[in-house]
């Protein structure tokens, strides 16, 4: 995290208490001012929320036509910085096990695979490849790089239990 996205994420927390104090001795001065401006205040975090929902959504609309992609692929793809992209790439690894795609977290980077790339190596896995196989099949098709990544992607996979030996 840069220097500066860290002064802005202190300067978000200490205007978020700011508010809640000033938005306090105006209620205690002035209930319905107090509860107008809290509403006020409400309706601003809610929008703020939305947007960087749509965010995470768009970035995953656009990511999905690429079968393999890295996330400074995606930063620079998205003219967006770096540290904002891996945020939205940790939560969706958070709550991806119901999910066709799949974000590895492999040497300090995130790596997305599109439904069709899982789809290829759970294939693949299931035929009784070893990795060395697996990635020359793959290098084929995507883009991957290593065995490191062959071995980062079955891991995850393993660990949501989307993959098993026929």
């Amino acid at each position: 995290m840069t220097l500066i996205s860290r002064f802005i994420k202190y300067l978000k927390t200490v205007l978020k208490y700011i508010t809640l104090g000033i938005i306090l001795i105006i209620y205690l001065n002035n209930r319905l001012w107090g509860l107008y401006l809290s509403s006020f205040v409400f309706v601003v975090f809610l929008v703020s929320f939305l947007i960087s929902l749509s965010s995470k959504k768009k970035l995953l609309k656009i990511i999905r036509a690429y079968p393999i992609i890295s996330d400074k692929e995606i930063s620079n793809k998205l003219e967006r910085p770096l540290d904002d992209v891996r945020k939205i790439l940790f939560s969706l690894s958070k709550n991806q096990k119901k999910k066709k795609w799949l974000v590895v977290f492999l040497n300090n980077r995130y790596i997305f695979l599109n439904e069709r790339a899982v789809e290829n190596f759970i294939q693949l896995y299931n035929m009784g490849y070893n990795e060395k196989k697996i990635l020359e099949n793959l290098q084929r098709n995507t883009r991957i790089k290593s065995r490191a990544e062959v071995k980062a992607i079955e891991i995850t996979l393993a660990d949501q239990k989307r993959l098993n030996r026929d």
